[in-house]
């Protein structure tokens, strides 16, 4: 008979830290996406899962996605970092079992989320990217890279529907109150894009209550032209007025997570 060694008995903490790990490598999900991901793998009974996942947002590691994110979970900035300090807790092969599985999963949570980047026309010197993601006919996210750097534009085109899912959360879970100051609603994408890469953020009208903020994001030589789809012209403003009030760390952010730096900083 063969020898079957005893299954490795795994700690509600460092269950915590998979869960963790799980959320980040798909960007967001529902309770509902996750559960099936993590039973696929095996890494724990539904009941434990139910109840440690609750202790995490009771926590305030995991938080839980208002407006075009409703009901979508993510990680915090304090989830973010239990998971950087703790990550020797966790073994070699249950991180890269979660990172192996997670692009294909990821993949089919987003087949209603439409998400691709070509590159544009830029000035001499210069080089231009799009990405957009769409909800069905209207687009959700439009983000306009301008840089001196070749390679950034690159890896917005490369690498803009893989980290799609990270970016709309970065976007969405930035703290804002309704509001804000008054804002003209432009005609066209283009001409709202156009306002906000000369300082002067807009906002574009899709009918109904909803409205996209059209906002710059700066870091150095780099800008980001971003439009984003808000449920209401009050929070359209709101969300312009807090994007551009932390425009360079957010670009910052946004240029990390396009050109893989984030990963970087990943168990």
């Amino acid at each position: 008979m063969p020898f079957l060694s005893p299954k490795r008995r795994v700690s509600d903490a460092e269950n915590k830290l998979r869960l963790l790990l799980c959320l980040r490598a798909l960007g967001m999900a529902t309770s509902d996406q996750l559960w099936p991901f993590v039973a696929g793998l095996e890494l724990m009974e539904y009941l434990p899962y139910c109840l440690l996942l609750d202790e995490l947002k009771k926590d305030g590691e995991v938080a839980q996605g208002r407006f075009a994110l409703e009901g979508v979970l993510y990680l915090t900035p304090r989830g973010e970092k239990t998971l950087s300090l703790l990550r020797d807790k966790l073994t070699h092969t249950d991180c890269e079992r979660i990172r192996a599985a997670a692009p294909a999963y990821a993949a089919g949570l987003n087949e209603r989320r439409q998400a691709a980047a070509a590159y544009r026309r830029a000035e001499p010197g210069r080089y231009g990217a799009v990405g957009t993601v769409r909800e069905g006919d209207v687009p959700a996210l439009v983000l306009d890279a301008d840089t001196p750097d070749e390679a950034l534009a690159r890896a917005v085109v490369r690498g803009f529907r893989a980290c799609a899912p990270r970016l709309l959360t970065l976007l969405y879970t930035l703290p804002f109150e309704a509001g804000g100051r008054p804002l003209p609603v432009l005609r066209s994408q283009e001409e709202a894009m156009r306002a906000a890469a000369e300082g002067r953020p807009a906002l574009l009208g899709y009918g109904g209550r909803e409205y996209a903020a059209a906002v710059a994001l700066r870091e150095g030589e780099t800008a980001y032209g971003v439009l984003l789809l808000l449920p209401t012209r009050e929070a359209a403003q709101g969300w312009a007025d807090a994007a551009c009030g932390t425009s360079e760390s957010l670009a910052r952010q946004v240029t990390e997570l396009v050109t893989g730096e984030e990963d970087a900083h990943e168990l």
